[in-house]
């Protein structure tokens, strides 16, 4: 019997929700505005959503070498 292949669509939420909230603070210390934080904040983290691709490559056992 085999295993189903597990979805990493949450492994990817979760790197670019921490990517996110790392340039939310990062922009709001550096801009003490709230609007460019978030929008600093939205791109990081479509930008870490699309780079987590590695992590879940490196989770499948793709990146052992």
């Amino acid at each position: 019997m085999s295993k189903p292949q597990p979805s990493y669509r949450v492994l990817r939420l979760l790197c670019a929700n921490l990517a996110g909230m790392v340039a939310f603070l990062a922009a709001y210390v550096v801009a003490r505005d709230p609007g460019v934080a978030v929008a600093a904040a939205a791109v990081i983290a479509a930008i870490g959503y699309v780079a987590s691709s590695a992590v879940v490559d490196y989770a499948v056992g793709e990146g052992d070498g």
